[in-house]
């Protein structure tokens, strides 16, 4: 059902919504994927993907992007030193998940620790280094960070 890249055929996910929930229409589905503020589904060439959070692989490789000047990582505050020593590093996850600001780094660390940290990735001219980015929805992900671009903010 999902290809390599995360993505099922539209009307796949409408049947199986309406087959759990009978009175929703394809217009109300397409509301969430279109309409979230999180952004948290894509709609491409008629299939949808989750842009972050996926629960099993998906090849992002051909989809690197150039990253912003600045991105932001909420930690809590007894690891953000150990981050950044050893960097950023997707630990249960796929990828690390940066924020392009620093609210929204605070917003997603505070589920963690009431007043957390925030590491900032330094800009630097390594586009190049090796390091991919991809954007997924309001996130830009990446595999890893070594500590050499990092600052607390």
């Amino acid at each position: 059902m999902f290809d390599e890249r995360g993505f099922v055929e539209w009307g796949d996910i409408v049947e199986i919504v309406q087959e759990r929930f009978y009175d929703v229409t394809e217009g109300q589905i397409r509301a969430v994927v279109t309409d979230s503020e999180k952004k948290r589904f894509e709609l491409r060439e008629g299939k949808m993907r989750a842009t972050y959070g996926h629960s099993f692989a998906v090849d992002l490789s051909d989809e690197a992007v150039e990253p912003p000047s600045e991105l932001y990582y909420g930690a809590a505050r007894d690891l953000a030193e150990s981050m950044l020593r050893s960097g950023l590093k997707p630990r249960d996850r796929q990828y690390v998940h940066l924020s392009v600001s620093v609210e929204e780094a605070e917003s997603v660390a505070r589920r963690h620790d009431p007043a957390p940290a925030i590491i900032y990735r330094r800009r630097a001219k390594r586009y190049g280094e090796g390091i991919r980015f991809f954007q997924s929805g309001p996130l830009f992900l990446v595999e890893n960070v070594p500590a050499k671009f990092l600052s607390l903010q």
